[in-house]
């Protein structure tokens, strides 16, 4: 995968309305060109239909006549829908480093069908409803998903946080509602903070970086899969969408597949974040970018196992943080850069938050040899909380022995990891991204101190 990586190549967003070459914004057409996030129900409306060039081979998958449909049938009534399979494989080559036992690959799918209605589209007023039905299951004879091979790296940010398994259910069901003069909106029902904030360019590990650090930073930050919640976007300069404020509140203890919107009245505990962010248009496909979000998760009361008809919870606890984040773009290259802090431990996914400091840095270059696309590149650096180090090392109680089971031991030194990968748009509705992962002083694993994951990556929308 090493020495085949530099002939792969990668694919961009068609929304390139202000300069085609330089552009990877995603825009949003019906709302004043709103910036849209990469990882988005938004996003992959828009990017459902092909872009007109930039493709390796220049074809479509479905004829033209099926996309002339879905317009009309957007015009006509408001609807629009998306879907989309994405395919995943990842290999840890050392993984027996870990346990001799350990699975060394993994491959995973993802189906999403993704649909959206809203009246008066594009005026004062916009309101509607979006659903998405989402699958996600292992394929192949080990039947793993790729996120679940965190112990066979042992990192302790993750190697992966889109693929992991569940069964088809409801993901995302909200009402969304824009007010006069398209500066204010606001969402309820199922939602997900991650689809709502910390902007990246980059933001999609479907097709992107696959480093939970840029996608899903679930190590440093304490996010949850979707559930019960509300969250708005605020630009409070009238005529202006650069200054942005944007905020989140969510039912904590949600259940990987579970659509259940009982549990916040239940145990009233919650995940909220605010984000202040500002965006500059410097000239026709130059944009930057910079933000500072602030969170908060309490404790999680049905984060455990049961052991012998004993429920065993976790051990996870209340905590803070703030992110800091900018982008600079100069035509083609584009720099990123973030700061974590946190203080939250176990999280929304129950033992994935672990990190108390996380920094990261890289740069993507967009459209190599006019393909649409980026090839992107990273470098993070993360250090534990120490108490969380000490639980794992030196269980005291039945919850800390099962988190040292399911982690095995913790350095107590910063972990250094990078990846990078190319994305191409093969054909005008096939995405396809392969990309390397790599560790050094993996957190859970101390039988190495280095450690690779290649990975290659397929998604095909209609």
């Amino acid at each position: 995968m090493v020495q085949f990586l530099p002939i792969f190549v990668y694919a961009q967003s068609q929304m390139d309305q202000h300069n085609p070459k330089r552009d990877t914004v995603i825009r949003n057409p019906d709302a004043n060109q709103d910036t849209v996030l990469r990882y988005s129900v938004e996003a992959d409306l828009i990017n459902s239909f092909p872009p007109p060039n930039g493709s390796v081979l220049n074809r479509t998958v479905m004829p033209g006549k099926y996309f002339d449909w879905k317009t009309k049938l957007q015009e006509k009534t408001g609807f629009r829908f998306a879907i989309s399979y994405t395919a995943m494989f990842l290999g840890v080559p050392q993984s027996q480093v870990v346990t001799d036992s350990s699975i060394n690959s993994a491959i995973g799918g993802v189906l999403q069908i993704e649909a959206q209605w809203h009246f008066n589209r594009g005026k004062d007023y916009e309101g509607g409803i979006t659903a998405v039905l989402d699958w996600r299951h292992a394929l192949g004879s080990n039947n793993r998903m790729p996120g679940t091979l965190f112990k066979e790296v042992g990192s302790g940010i993750g190697v992966d946080a889109a693929f992991l398994p569940w069964d088809p259910y409801t993901s995302v069901l909200y009402w969304q509602q824009y007010l006069k003069k398209d500066r204010f909106w606001f969402r309820i029902g199922q939602t997900n903070p991650a689809l709502m904030m910390d902007f990246f360019r980059y933001k999609d590990p479907r097709v992107s970086f696959t480093s939970t650090v840029n996608t899903g930073p679930v190590a440093s930050i304490p996010l949850h899969p979707s559930s019960l919640g509300i969250g708005f976007n605020w630009y409070p300069i009238k005529g202006s969408k650069d200054l942005y404020v944007a905020g989140v509140l969510n039912d904590l203890n949600v259940e990987i597949g579970n659509l259940n919107w009982g549990s916040l009245f239940k145990y009233g505990e919650f995940y909220t974040a605010l984000e202040i962010g500002k965006n500059w248009r410097r000239s026709p496909g130059n944009f930057d970018h910079l933000h500072i979000m602030f969170f908060y998760a309490d404790k999680k009361s049905t984060a455990g196992v049961k052991v012998n008809n004993q429920f065993i919870p976790f051990p996870t606890s209340a905590g803070w943080g703030f992110k800091v984040a900018g982008e600079k773009q100069w035509n083609k290259l584009v720099t990123f850069a973030n700061y974590t802090y946190n203080t939250a431990a176990g999280g929304g996914l129950n033992v994935f938050t672990n990190m108390q400091h996380s920094i990261t840095a890289g740069m993507g270059y967009n459209r190599p040899a006019n393909i649409r696309g980026e090839i992107g590149f990273m470098v993070n650096l993360s250090s534990i909380i120490e108490a969380r180090a000490n639980k794992v090392n030196n269980p005291q109680n039945p919850s800390e022995v099962i988190l040292s089971r399911l982690v095995g031991v913790a350095r107590n030194v910063p972990q250094f990891s990078s990846e990078i990968y190319w994305r191409i748009l093969l054909m005008k509705q096939l995405w396809v991204t392969p990309g390397v992962q790599a560790f050094v002083n993996p957190t859970f694993n101390t039988r190495t101190d280095f450690i690779v994951a290649p990975s290659i990556k397929a998604r095909i929308y209609f």
